[in-house]
């Protein structure tokens, strides 16, 4: 068992409606530019004060209307982690950008005790 965190929060991402749109209003207050890093995903880069922040595509933004990801090493392990810690499984997903070798990354989708969703991603 790991002593350690299984991960560490990557970025959090709000679901909208117009990705563009909200990441240019918080561009605004909190600084950075709206980055689109594939069709429907927007950041702001740099990070303001080190956090990203993230806007998603979403037809329903208030279903999981925000979440974090979750920047682990290993998939696998951080899931075997997450699930013991009492998460509960929700499915797999997959990035519409490839990895440096043109593969596919994957990503999954948990939700805590309570029912909030996370994400555990690795890149």
């Amino acid at each position: 068992m790991t002593t350690g965190p299984i991960g560490w929060i990557r970025e959090i991402v709000l679901n909208c409606r117009d990705p563009h749109a909200l990441a240019s209003f918080w561009a605004r207050v909190v600084g950075g530019t709206p980055t689109e890093w594939y069709d429907g995903w927007v950041t702001l880069e740099p990070p303001p004060r080190g956090q990203r922040l993230s806007f998603q595509g979403s037809d329903d933004p208030g279903e999981g209307g925000v979440h974090v990801d979750v920047l682990v090493e290993d998939l696998h392990v951080a899931h075997e982690a997450v699930i013991a810690a009492g998460a509960s499984y929700v499915e797999e997903r997959w990035s519409p950008k490839p990895g440096l070798g043109g593969q596919p990354v994957p990503w999954r989708v948990y939700a805590d005790p309570e029912g909030h969703l996370f994400c555990l991603v690795v890149r």
